[in-house]
């Protein structure tokens, strides 16, 4: 029996009204135009969002640390939600001119997407899961998948998303392959741990189904959740490669920033939410959480180690305290930045209070580390 067809969530009146209007708007494109119209507002109008949150944030009732946080959260994940919504809106456009029965494939997202993390500025990572026999039909049947994942990914980039560098996109054939295809995949990954496993796994290990038969994506889920995804050699490996990101503050505990076009900036993916992230990724994979967002697996983490309240608050509010900062940078970025340019901030750019935010979460992230060097490294 064919699992459920997922569609876009029906959530839109929690989300800002400016926001709703523009989920119902992409939920009602009946066309590729209509479609590429509609999400050409996500952008501004989340930014507007933001805006007044930063403005309500410089007043005398501005909210707590703990409140702001929480509206950062709901931010990323109402810019997510919408960017799930075109993605099905363009999944379902495509299978209609085509003719294809949804019920046969089912799009998944990948990296922030999967996780509900996204800002303002993203590009695609995606891939396509289709039902198949046995190896023989899935080869017979990948052409045409193929065929099909491009014609969204093109139609994804019409709608403000580029194309991924990396090629991580459905209408690639690493990325275009049947549930049993991705399996031997994931345990090939998790029995080598070689490089190449260790830097697929930062890829394709945050993964959740968009759109269409969601059960052809539960075997790979469920292989994330098992016994078979949580071996230790591959863990410890995973646990060496977040500790070889070191968390850039200096033993005085100030920021370390870098030369970069030529002016003094700091990476704030690279250097700070990575941090969290690739540690998230690690413990939700080691203790077998069967989570996707960064704070629900650090969350979950921090109660399968006993991990004291106030550490992992630490832990959650320093990622999201990165993740406002994202914004805000790539808020000024909007018309003119380069997309492979939106995680740098000059620090000449930050004022003292973003200073101290970022000083703050790159200590909670040194927590992480400690952590994980605990565990792992004794």
């Amino acid at each position: 029996m064919p699992g459920a067809v997922a569609a876009a969530s029906d959530a839109a009146a929690d989300l800002p009204p400016p926001l709703a209007a523009l989920a119902r708007a992409i939920g009602a494109a009946s066309d590729e135009e209509q479609l590429v119209a509609a999400a050409a507002g996500i952008v501004e109008t989340a930014a507007g969002v933001l805006d007044s949150l930063e403005a309500a944030a410089a007043t005398a009732a501005a909210p707590a640390a703990a409140e702001a946080h929480g509206q950062t959260a709901a931010l990323t994940a109402a810019i997510t939600e919408l960017n799930d919504r075109v993605s099905t809106a363009a999944v379902r456009l495509v299978a209609a001119s085509e003719g294809r029965d949804l019920g046969r494939a089912c799009w998944l997202a990948f990296g922030s997407q999967a996780r509900s993390e996204q800002t303002l500025l993203t590009d695609q990572d995606n891939g396509l899961v289709f039902a198949a026999r046995d190896e023989a039909d899935a080869r017979a049947q990948r052409p045409a998948w193929l065929a099909f994942g491009r014609r969204v990914n093109e139609l994804l980039a019409r709608c403000g998303y580029p194309l991924c560098d990396g090629q991580l996109m459905a209408g690639q054939p690493p990325c275009c392959l049947s549930p049993a295809e991705w399996c031997q995949r994931f345990e090939h990954w998790l029995a080598h741990g070689d490089g190449n496993a260790l830097f697929a796994a930062r890829i394709y290990f945050d993964v959740r189904a968009v759109a269409g038969d969601v059960a052809l994506a539960q075997p790979l889920l469920e292989l994330l959740r098992s016994s078979a995804a949580a071996v230790p050699r591959f863990v410890k490996q995973m646990a060496d490669v977040v500790l070889c990101n070191h968390v850039p503050l200096n033993w005085l505990g100030r920021v370390v920033t870098r030369r970069h076009e030529g002016i003094d900036a700091f990476d704030l993916k690279t250097g700070g939410t990575t941090l969290f992230v690739d540690a998230g990724r690690l413990w939700n994979l080691a203790h077998r959480l069967g989570e996707t967002g960064t704070v629900r697996r650090l969350r979950a983490a921090a109660r399968a180690m006993r991990v004291p309240a106030g550490e992992a608050d630490e832990w959650m509010q320093g990622f999201l305290a990165l993740q406002r900062l994202r914004l805000q940078v790539q808020r000024r970025q909007l018309g003119g930045a380069d997309l492979s340019q939106r995680a740098w901030v000059g620090w000449d750019r930050l004022d003292a209070a973003q200073r101290e935010a970022l000083r703050r979460s790159l200590r909670a992230a040194r927590l992480v580390q400690q952590r994980i060097e605990l565990d792992y490294r004794r």
